[in-house]
């Protein structure tokens, strides 16, 4: 009998070009280049080229925990990389009037298994109303931020902490210290303005072509030039609109300086806070908070928009510059053809709310580097498995951001009513919907190996939302006690501020 042997056409990478700069592509950059020249060796020359006077869309930005992970394994300090980029805490998302008057928070940490699944089932038991008592019992740092305590003490080591945690941080300003710690880092930096791709019959790139008549070529070229897409548009143009999952597409934003108001603490959480057409975020910085109102321009003007933010936030904001941001929540049907693969808001995007974007963008470049890692080269079943793996993604966290709005009770607004139609659940979910009003989540639901979100964050969210009220769950009354752990919290962990003062100056 003859054997059949899948025929491999491997593709050698001793260059990559990293297109376009910010927090994307020297991220993106510095990662690759530390996993692939580990030791001072540098077999695969990285070169980014940016543009020098295209802005980068970045008015404060919120992570998930795997940003400590990514900013670990590129090599920078965490105090170095908290005082450049402005950075604070963040141990959860705090939802506000979702779930009409009721707020409930999505935090980091997850609960202790299995020992705490029937103190789970007799909470629901007890047939309780609102997130905010959920969270108290099951997580630490639901009362740790509440009381704004740093999710680490002092001395601890960088990226270390007995809880997961992320940041705050600023986006423009993120890049600007990457970009120094990656020039110094061996990567080849030029500063020009692509205007023309160059492909050959196959539909590969072959060159690019600057503004200047400069002509750069590489083995394989990562796009990260944002919603433009300058090469992965010219190589893999197919995109998926997901506008009809999710309504929001425009976002107004100001950034306070605490000159011109500082409020009483700086929380180390992120707020989401409902509104009439769609969401506000506030996020902490250390010298100025980001506030962005996410919004669907078929419910609400830019101009009322704005207008509507401006009144949240009240008088002292009148002389702060509001900003205004298109977006669209869409995938690239290949997020890696040929030799150019798309990264980013290049290659899609999921609207803000949770925090995904840099995730989403870490993903694919710690994806390419573990591919590239062995060998340094690719062959035609890599890309499909990396597109496979990118979609997977996208799909989960589009699912999930999803749930905010399709299990909210709110109908008070023409928004509200439209966000939370069945029409607009996305395929994967129909099911779990049905099953989850009368039961929890558990991990069979979740098939994906590589996820974002854990169960417990589905948890937080469907319990939070008051979601599951068809079940008839009888259970045994059993407490689950975190007050121990919590009195040694208080005693280890600063306030948050006092971190920042003491840790960053």
């Amino acid at each position: 009998m003859a054997s059949h042997q899948v025929k491999f056409d491997p593709k050698r990478v001793e260059s990559i070009i990293v297109v376009g700069g910010g927090s994307s592509g020297w991220m993106t950059a510095c990662l690759i280049n530390s996993r692939l020249n580990e030791g001072g060796h540098n077999p695969v020359k990285i070169t980014l080229i940016e543009a020098p006077d295209i802005p980068v869309i970045g008015v404060g930005e919120a992570t998930v925990p795997s940003i400590r992970r990514t900013l670990q394994a590129i090599g920078i300090s965490e105090k170095d990389f908290m005082k450049g980029a402005d950075a604070t805490f963040k141990s959860l998302i705090r939802f506000e009037g979702w779930n009409k008057d009721e707020h409930f928070d999505h935090p980091f940490d997850r609960r202790e298994r299995p020992q705490s699944d029937p103190a789970l089932l007799s909470w629901l038991a007890k047939n309780e109303v609102g997130g905010e008592a959920f969270s108290n019992q099951f997580s630490i740092l639901s009362n740790t931020s509440t009381n704004l305590l740093a999710p680490k003490a002092l001395g601890w080591p960088d990226y270390q902490s007995t809880f997961p945690y992320a940041y705050h941080l600023d986006a423009v300003k993120l890049g600007q210290v990457l970009t120094e710690f990656g020039i110094n880092h061996g990567i080849d930096h030029k500063l020009t303005k692509i205007e023309a791709v160059n492909l050959n019959e196959a539909g590969e790139i072959t060159s690019l072509v600057s503004e200047e008549g400069d002509e750069f070529s590489a083995d394989l070229y990562i796009d990260c030039t944002g919603f433009s897409a300058r090469l992965a548009s010219k190589v893999m143009s197919e995109t998926q609109d997901y506008s009809d999952t999710l309504l929001c597409d425009r976002a107004v934003t100001m950034s306070v300086p605490y000159e011109v108001f500082r409020p009483d603490h700086i929380l180390p959480y992120t707020s989401a806070k409902a509104c009439d057409a769609g969401w506000l975020w506030d996020i902490n910085l250390r010298s100025r908070r980001s506030l962005g109102y996410v919004h669907s321009s078929a419910h609400i003007s830019a101009d009322e928009a704005e207008a509507e933010l401006r009144k949240m936030e009240g008088p002292h904001a009148d002389a702060v510059e509001a900003r205004h941001i298109r977006f669209k929540t869409y995938k690239r049907k290949q997020s890696w053809s040929q030799n150019c693969i798309a990264i980013g808001l290049a290659d899609g995007f999921v609207e803000p709310l949770e925090s995904t974007g840099l995730y989403m963008m870490q993903f694919a470049a710690q994806s390419v580097a573990d591919i590239l890692r062995f060998g340094h080269r690719y062959t035609p079943e890599t890309t499909h498995q990396f597109n496979r793996l990118m979609q997977n993604l996208f799909d989960e966290i589009l699912g999930y951001v999803a749930l905010h709005y399709l299990t909210s009770k709110r109908r008070d607004t023409q928004f509200w009513i439209d966000a939370t139609r069945d029409e607009r659940i996305p395929h994967h979910l129909k099911y779990l919907l049905s099953e989850w009003k009368r039961r929890p989540p558990h991990d069979m639901d979740l098939l994906q190996t590589h996820r974002l979100f854990s169960l417990e964050s589905y948890e937080y969210l469907l319990i939070g939302m008051g979601f599951m009220t068809d079940g008839d769950i009888n259970a045994k009354h059993t407490a689950f006690d975190n007050s121990d752990a919590l009195r040694k919290c208080y005693a280890k962990l600063p306030l948050h501020e006092d971190w920042l003062n003491q840790a960053i100056g």
